[in-house]
């Protein structure tokens, strides 16, 4: 509904505090409130109107925004234009008759003022209901900065956290808001591919490496940045993930033995140099969807350079690479923002209906922009002094494109995979930090069709120096544990004298300065009293468990120690599948005997059942554990009782095992203690009891 309001009209330019304005000349500054057409609410405009009104907003940096609730005019008669900019020398975004509704209109980025002006024309035949457009303005990014609050273990005086492969690192972070901090999102880029959410998080990493740690915080201010606006520092924290040293040349002198002989084994230990491999800057999948001014960005953190290190020459860059699909390239703007802030703009909004990739679209121009079924990107690489067509010139006409989900086509143009210049020179990256966010920001100016930014990727001069965060944790400890048959200790070199027929081994153990251990074992093996010669059994897919029906034999006397391939035990039922042994589990009903203990699956009696046979997982547990069960014990019901370390009876309950897993759930009512669980049928007389371990 179109509202009258009274107007003063004595000066030309105004200040409106959320009260409603009537189209007329003049200058506004509003950031609510309804803009009508000069009927107001309830009347039609008149004729022959010629009226131009700038509507700007209250503060620097926000973007004035109309949305059009209501349009209606004399179709190609009556005429509203809306221009970027504080008067109608400004780039136009739209020219509206009929009820073509402008729908959402805002002010670019381009445009320094902010403002936006409307101009309407009508003629002397008719008039209609004119239009009522919601009066607003974007807010402007507020500063956020990411800051480190603690971690555990904590970090050394250096500030870098010095872990085991696999153990386990609480960090926490936040961030200072300029304004408000309420609804922020967390995420924190591991450095080794992988990501964390939320503020605080608990990672472990299963490779020795260096690795650099970032907090990336997005707010809910989406005026601006569709996923909310980004801090723009990074925290670097340091993380050293220490492994197993270097034990080439921990060996026995003599590997087998006559009975009652001696050997002397040496432990030897190199540490483990930490290397920083620079991940390459990994972008996550942006949805593009249709917007009118609204803007996307995806960014990207180096972490390769010196912290000193800037771009002095733009052939430091190789390219800027672009993976990406959208159903009309006139829309956008795309621009790289460097991690100080300087912009370069890539592509300038023109180009018409052009695609990039192969859009999921239902023409030149999509009606169906409700449908976010991703396209199939191409490659789009902006190299700098290349003498690149622009991805405007660049574009060709008469391509071929899937309509929706039909099986029918559609023509249009279209820019193929290639090389690229940028619309503005990308010198004007110069002087930029080479570590740091760097950003892709994309400007849906246009309203109807979307598309997909699947990934992007900064390549630099691979001749540029890296910084060099590799490290060597020293050793600090280094023993052969403790053995009867040890007779003498000098250093690293000990004397063994195996007391019997068999296989013998020792471990050499090691700590580093992180506190990790690690050890190396060897052993030796020693003939029967009164024999001379040892059967080793080949072990042909290295599970450690040997052929029966291939062996040879060696000599104690010859010094030649235990063949490579070979092992002492023959108990491996199939040695060319290294998932098959006596360790291995052994899954019934498959035909395969994969424990080698001569049948498919568990199918013990009762009596043979003991607690080895019941496992249960996970243990330790949060709020429920799956007990694993033998095939003989399907059908049956089974009691269960868990109790706390003083006796007390805490959960009981009675299931029957219709497979081999039992669940037991709700047991997040428990606290966190050590459990006993006592499973048993009194009729088969069958009881077994195991410890549980409540997180």
């Amino acid at each position: 509904m179109k509202k009258n309001l009274l107007l003063f009209f004595f000066i030309i330019s105004y200040l409106s505090y959320g009260q409603d304005i009537l189209m007329q000349n003049g200058t506004f500054t509003a950031s609510s409130g309804i803009l009508y057409d000069s009927g107001g609410e309830f009347s039609n405009y008149a004729n022959n109107e010629s009226f131009i009104i700038t509507i700007c907003p209250e503060e620097i940096g926000q973007r004035a925004r109309l949305d059009f609730q209501q349009f209606d005019t004399q179709l190609n008669a009556d005429i509203l234009t809306v221009y970027d900019g504080n008067d109608v020398s400004a780039p136009s975004l739209g020219v509206y008759s009929g009820v073509y509704s402008p729908g959402s209109v805002i002010a670019t980025f381009d445009n320094p003022t902010g403002c936006l002006t409307v101009q309407f024309i009508s003629n002397d035949l008719v008039n209609a209901i004119g239009w009522a457009a919601e009066i607003s303005s974007t807010t402007p990014c507020q500063d956020i900065t990411a800051q480190l609050d603690s971690t555990f273990p904590v970090a050394n005086p250096e500030g870098v956290i010095e872990v085991c492969v696999g153990d386990n690192i609480n960090i926490s972070g936040s961030g200072i808001f300029e304004t408000n901090g309420s609804g922020a999102n967390y995420t924190w880029d591991l450095g080794d591919g992988n990501i964390a959410y939320g503020q605080t998080v608990n990672v472990s990493y299963d490779m020795p490496g260096v690795y650099l740690v970032n907090l990336d915080i997005r707010d809910t201010n989406t005026d601006n940045i569709i996923q909310g606006c980004p801090n723009t520092n990074s925290i670097n924290l340091v993380i050293r993930v220490s492994g197993e040293p270097d034990f080439s040349g921990t060996e026995a002198v003599d590997h087998v033995l006559c009975f009652g002989e001696s050997t002397t084994l040496e432990g030897v230990v190199s540490p483990l140099t930490l290397v920083y491999n620079c991940p390459p800057p990994e972008s996550e999948v942006t949805f593009l969807p249709d917007g009118n001014g609204a803007a996307y960005s995806t960014s990207i953190n180096v972490t390769c350079f010196g912290d000193e290190q800037v771009l002095t020459d733009v052939s430091q860059i190789e390219s800027i690479c672009l993976n990406m699909e959208h159903s009309y390239i006139g829309d956008l703007d795309i621009e790289i923002v460097s991690p100080n802030g300087q912009v370069v703009r890539l592509h300038d909004q023109g180009g018409g209906s052009a695609n990039f990739g192969i859009p999921w679209a239902t023409g030149t121009v999509d009606g169906n922009s409700a449908d976010t079924t991703p396209g199939v990107g191409f490659d789009y690489c902006f190299v700098p002094n290349g003498g690149f067509p622009t991805l405007v010139d660049g574009i060709e006409d008469d391509g071929s494109f899937p309509n929706g989900d039909d099986a029918a086509t559609y023509l249009d143009y279209f820019v193929p995979a290639g090389n690229y210049s940028s619309v503005n020179p990308l010198d004007g990256l110069l002087g930029s930090p080479l570590n740091g966010n760097w950003t892709i920001r994309v400007v849906d100016n246009i309203s109807a069709d979307n598309g997909y930014m699947f990934s992007w990727e900064l390549n630099f001069d691979p001749s540029l120096q890296l910084q060099d965060f590799d490290y060597v944790p020293s050793i600090v400890s280094q023993v052969w544990d403790l053995d009867a048959t040890i007779t003498e200790v000098n250093g690293n070199i000990i004397t063994v004298t195996p007391d019997a027929a068999g296989e013998f081994c020792y471990t050499f153990r090691t700590l580093d300065a992180f506190g990790c251990e690690h050890t190396k074992t060897v052993c030796v093996n020693v003939a029967e009293e009164g024999a001379t010669m040892l059967t080793y059994y080949e072990d042909s897919d290295d599970d450690g468990y040997g052929d029966t029906n291939s062996s040879i034999t060696v000599s104690c006397n010859d010094n030649t120690g235990r063949p490579i391939g070979y092992v002492l035990n023959n108990l491996d039922c199939n040695d060319l599948d290294e998932d098959i042994n006596p360790d291995a589990t052994d899954d019934e009903g498959n035909n395969v005997d994969e424990n080698c203990d001569g049948v498919d699956g568990y199918l013990l009696s009762i009596t043979d059942i003991d607690v080895n046979d019941i496992n249960i997982f996970p243990n330790p547990f949060k709020d429920h554990v799956t007990l694993n069960v033998p095939t003989i014990l399907l059908g049956t019901e089974l009691s269960i009782n868990i109790y706390d370390l003083k006796g007390r009876l805490v959960y009981k309950n009675t299931k029957t095992s219709a497979s081999n897993e039992i669940t037991i759930g709700n047991l997040e009512v428990l606290e966190r203690a050590t459990y006993f669980l006592e499973l048993y049928n009194e009729d088969l007389g069958f009881k077994v009891v195991k410890k549980l371990i409540r997180l």
